[in-house]
C-alpha cells in the first residue's frame, strides 16, 4: 500500500481498460468514469444507463461479489461512514485484486462536516502510517465545528488536497486496525477516549482580534 493521487489512479485505470472495475459508494453523480460496475445504497442507475448497477448497503457484512472478481475496486468516500470498517476493508481486499481509497482527512472532516452527526454521517477520523504501511483508524471526534461548505472545500482542492484528502493505492492486501485514541505532540498526551475538548470555531480568535 502508498499513498497516491486520484489523477494517477484515472490514468492508470484509463490505461488498463481491460480490467474489470467497481466503484463502491458511487452517489447519484460521482462515479469512476471507468467502472464498469456501480454499487450504492440508492438506486441511481437512471444516472448511469452505460453502467451495470447494483443496489447494495455496503454496511451489510457481505458484498455480492465473488472472491477476486474484479482487476480494482474504487472506494471514495465510503470508509469514514461505515459501521464495521475491518469488515468492509477486509471484503473489498476479497473481491479485488487492488484498489483506491480516498478519505476525508481528520481536519477536513472537522472543517467540512464537523456537526455532522446522522447516521449515514462519518463515523472514523482514517489515518495512514507511513512507516508500517497500514491504515490506522480512530473514532471520529467533534473538535472543530464546521466552517467550510462543499463549493468553498472545491475551491480548496486544486491547492491544498493533498491536506484535504487521503489518498492510498493497495494491492493484494490491506494492513489496517483500529487504534486507541491517544494523540502526542510534544511532551503532551490527548486521550480522546476520556478526555473531553470541547469544539472551537477555527479563525475565531483572528476574528475577536478584528473586533477590538
Amino acid at each position: 500500500m502508498k499513498r497516491t493521487t486520484r489523477d494517477h489512479i484515472l490514468k492508470l485505470l484509463k490505461e488498463n481498460p481491460d480490467w474489470k472495475t467497481v466503484d463502491l459508494g458511487c452517489g447519484a453523480t460521482a462515479a469512476c468514469e471507468h467502472a464498469d460496475v456501480l454499487v450504492d445504497v440508492k438506486d441511481w442507475s437512471e444516472n448511469y444507463p452505460n453502467k451495470q448497477f447494483v443496489v447494495h448497503d455496503v454496511e451489510s457484512k457481505r458484498l455480492p461479489f465473488e472472491d477476486d472478481e474484479f482487476d480494482f475496486c474504487f472506494a471514495s468516500h465510503i470508509l469514514e461512514h461505515v459501521t464495521d470498517p475491518a469488515t468492509f476493508l477486509s471484503e473489498i481486499n476479497r473481491i479485488s485484486k487492488m484498489g483506491y481509497i480516498e478519505v476525508p482527512t481528520p481536519l477536513a472532516d472537522n472543517l467540512v462536516s464537523g456537526d455532522d452527526w446522522s447516521d449515514r454521517g462519518h463515523k472514523w477520523w482514517i489515518f495512514y502510517d507511513d512507516v508500517e504501511n497500514e491504515i490506522v483508524i480512530r473514532p471520529r471526534r467533534l473538535l472543530l465545528h464546521k466552517t467550510v461548505d462543499i463549493p468553498e472545500l472545491n475551491m480548496l482542492y486544486p491547492f491544498f488536497r493533498d491536506g484535504l484528502v487521503l489518498q492510498l493505492h493497495w494491492e493484494n492486501k490491506i494492513d489496517a486496525h483500529i487504534e486507541e485514541e491517544k494523540y502526542y505532540y510534544e511532551d503532551n498526551t490527548y486521550d480522546l477516549s476520556k478526555q473531553k475538548i470541547d469544539p472551537w470555531i477555527l479563525g475565531s480568535s483572528v476574528l475577536m482580534r478584528g473586533q477590538k
